[in-house]
This record gives C-alpha cells, sequence and structure tokens, in this order.
C-alpha cells in the first residue's frame, strides 16, 4: 500500500474512533450500573488513545490526521446511539455493540493489509481492543436476556 493510501486508510480509523467516542457519549448518560459505566469509560479511553496513536503515525508518514470532529457517518451513529440507549441499560449495550461491530470489522479489515511493521504492530494491537470490547458487550447482553 503506497503512503498516501495508508494515510487515507488510517485517517479512516481515526474518524471511526472518533465516531465511537461520541457514540459512547449517548450511551454512557443511560447507564447507571457503576461496573459497567467504568468498563465503557475504559473502551471510550481506548477509543481515545487509538485517535492519538493513528494521529502519531499519520504525523510519521507526513500526512495531517483529521480534526477530531464527528462526520455525517457519526451525526447518524451518535443519533443511533442516543435513540437506542433511551430504552435503558440493553438497548445502550445494543447500540454499542453496533459500534463496536463496525469497528471490529474495519480494523480487521486494515490489519491484514501491507503496511510497514511499526504500523502493523499499532493496528493489531488496537485490533485486539477492539475484539475485548465486543466481546464484553456481546457477554453482558447475553446475561441480560
Amino acid at each position: 500500500m503506497n503512503e498516501n493510501n495508508l494515510i487515507e486508510t488510517l485517517s479512516n480509523l481515526i474518524q471511526l474512533d472518533i465516531d465511537a467516542v461520541h457514540a459512547y457519549d449517548q450511551a454512557l448518560k443511560e447507564i447507571d450500573d457503576p461496573i459497567i459505566k467504568n468498563r465503557l469509560l475504559k473502551f471510550q479511553d481506548d477509543h481515545r488513545n487509538h485517535i492519538s496513536g493513528l494521529s502519531k503515525e499519520i504525523e510519521d508518514l507526513g500526512g495531517h490526521p483529521p480534526e477530531h470532529s464527528k462526520d455525517f457517518k457519526g451525526y447518524v451513529i451518535e443519533a443511533f446511539t442516543a435513540i437506542r440507549s433511551f430504552t435503558g441499560l440493553k438497548g445502550a449495550l445494543k447500540a454499542m455493540k453496533t459500534m463496536e461491530e463496525i469497528t471490529n470489522r474495519y480494523y480487521g479489515e486494515v490489519v491484514s493489509w501491507e503496511a510497514p511493521s511499526e504500523v502493523k504492530e499499532v493496528l493489531r494491537t488496537y485490533f485486539s481492543e477492539e475484539k475485548i470490547h465486543l466481546d464484553y458487550l456481546t457477554s453482558n447482553l447475553k446475561a441480560l436476556n
């Protein structure tokens, strides 16, 4: 993958993580359980760390990372999360599970692409964190059924 394509791909991942941070903001408003809330706050921090780490990789490649604002897709995801979360804990977890399925799908695709070893290592680490997020949400939803 050439440098420009890699920068564009990493920028898309950053945008996805930005959208996830905003989606977590919406979901967290409706979660009272302190254990689940603290875990989701940790996941939100992971997404913030992904934004910082991927931004550094883009800068190291000579590019400019995207601004930390939602795009159109982010507004749609945030609205979806807010509506889903309005139904309480289960709705909030379902909304975040959908968000994490999207991030897992995209990280899963990108991690297999050709990239410099330092970028690949960052992508592998972030993808493993994304899998943890999805597994946690999936298991909690099963427990609520």
